[in-house]
C-alpha cells in the first residue's frame, strides 16, 4: 500500500497580488456600505465573505487507498480515484478529469486540487498519473 499523500492549501498566504485585490474589493464594499446603507453593506459583505471563503481558509487534501479526501471548513468531500481518467497540470495545481479526451463538460465534472508548492505539484502529478492513467488505482 503506498504512503498517503497529504497537503493543504491557503491561497491568501501564497497569492500576494490577489490578496491586494481582495483588500481593494473590501474597500469598495465599505464605500457601498456608506453609499447605500447598513443593510446593503452587511448583505454585500456576507455574500463576498461566502464567495471568497476558499481563498482565506485552509483546504486539506489527502490521497490514500484509492480515494481522495478534501476537507474544507464546512464539509469533507470524498471521491474515488477510479472515477477519473486523466490528470492535467497547470500553474495552480492539478485537475482530475473523468474523461480521457477533452470535452466541454470536463470543467463541471472534474476535480481541481490546488497545490501551491511546485515540487509537490510535480510529485503528485507523477503519482496520480501512474494511479489514474496507469490503471494502478492506488494499490502497489
Amino acid at each position: 500500500m503506498p504512503e498517503p499523500k497529504e497537503w493543504y492549501s491557503l491561497p491568501i498566504r501564497d497569492k500576494k497580488r490577489r490578496t491586494k485585490f481582495l483588500l481593494l474589493f473590501a474597500l469598495s464594499v465599505g464605500i457601498f456600505w456608506f453609499a447605500f446603507g447598513t443593510f446593503w453593506g452587511l448583505f454585500s459583505l456576507l455574500v463576498i465573505g461566502l464567495v471568497l471563503l476558499p481563498f482565506y481558509t485552509k483546504t486539506h487534501y489527502r490521497i490514500e487507498e484509492g480515494k481522495i479526501y478534501i476537507k474544507k471548513p464546512l464539509y469533507v468531500l470524498e471521491k474515488d480515484l477510479s472515477y477519473y481518467k486523466k490528470v492535467l497540470k497547470d500553474r495552480y495545481g492539478l485537475f482530475l478529469s473523468p474523461f480521457k479526451k477533452s470535452t466541454p463538460l470536463e470543467n463541471f465534472r472534474g476535480l481541481f486540487l490546488q497545490v501551491d508548492d511546485e515540487s509537490l505539484r510535480d510529485e503528485l502529478f507523477e503519482y496520480l498519473k501512474g494511479v489514474i492513467e496507469g490503471g494502478d488505482k492506488g494499490e502497489s
